[in-house]
């Protein structure tokens, strides 16, 4: 393979997670018990809960509302932290980079001059805690749900596909006027 063909095709990262339950957990095994429309209202808003109270308590800001803006297909940076237990799936949070600075930069008080290495870490941070104030919100769930460690991805030249074929619930929000989103795709 050439330099100028290698080149060309790193230039387009392809993202996709899948997320599967193993024995006899799983999404499906901790809802069974709940109509659909009771867990969606349930997943949301606590998944909402969750983001509201890390942006304001590490952030310093509330979350505005998104109005449940569509998500975009590329953002410019995008953490994810996989659940697996009696949940199984992945926590998405995506944001432009205009987003991503303001957020580093509240956190670590640098104003808007945060370094990309600590962009990066303050977003894993950011979505490590929405997630674990998510899990804790859910009745019977904290003990029995382990998550993986914060990826952050970069850039504007990829694509993002989740392999998760159960429930999505996705929450928009805005951060200086500017909209940012919260997904949450759930393996059955």
């Amino acid at each position: 393979m050439d330099s100028d063909h290698r080149r060309e095709t790193s230039k387009r990262v392809q993202l996709i997670l899948s997320a599967k339950s193993s024995g006899s957990g799983g999404y499906t095994s901790w809802l069974a018990n709940r109509p659909r429309e009771k867990a969606r209202l349930e997943l949301r808003e606590a998944l909402e809960a969750a983001a509201q109270e890390v942006f304001a308590m590490m952030v310093g800001d509330p979350l505005g509302s998104g109005d449940h803006a569509d998500l975009p297909r590329v953002a410019d940076y995008t953490g994810m932290i996989g659940l697996a237990g009696d949940i199984c799936g992945v926590l998405s949070f995506r944001c432009s980079n205009q987003s991503a600075v303001a957020i580093a930069g509240k956190m670590l008080d640098t104003g808007e001059r945060a370094p990309e290495e600590c962009v990066r870490d303050a977003l894993g941070e950011i979505c490590n805690m929405v997630a674990g104030s998510f899990k804790a919100r859910l009745t019977d769930l904290a003990d029995r749900c382990m998550l993986s460690v914060p990826t952050v991805v970069s850039g504007k030249d990829y694509q993002l596909y989740s392999l998760a074929n159960g429930e999505r619930v996705q929450i928009a929000g805005t951060f200086k006027g500017v909209l940012l989103w919260f997904t949450l795709d759930l393996h059955s």
